[in-house]
């Protein structure tokens, strides 16, 4: 790992700008972060939609201080040893 830079991850979320949309249910206002519905992936930082990142070979998904600070969906298939026997 001699030579290795690390660094914080950042997630692929940003903020919308202007106004969400109002009446009929909606909420209205300036998006501010509030709603999951006020950011949109746009591939911004080092994370996929899911918050995760391939690296060195292996994929893995990341907890950060920022939106959507967990996993936000799953990718792949799980291991064989995830399954209970019957």
């Amino acid at each position: 790992m001699i030579g290795e830079t690390v660094h914080k991850p950042i997630p692929g979320y940003t903020l919308k700008t202007g106004n969400r949309p109002s009446g009929d249910g909606n909420p209205g206002g300036a998006y501010n972060g509030l709603y999951r519905s006020n950011y949109e992936f746009t591939g911004a930082g080092d994370l996929d939609e899911c918050n995760g990142m391939t690296v060195n070979g292996a994929y893995a998904y990341y907890v950060t201080d920022s939106y959507p600070w967990i996993v936000a969906c799953l990718k792949g298939t799980e291991d064989a040893s995830f399954a209970k026997p019957r």
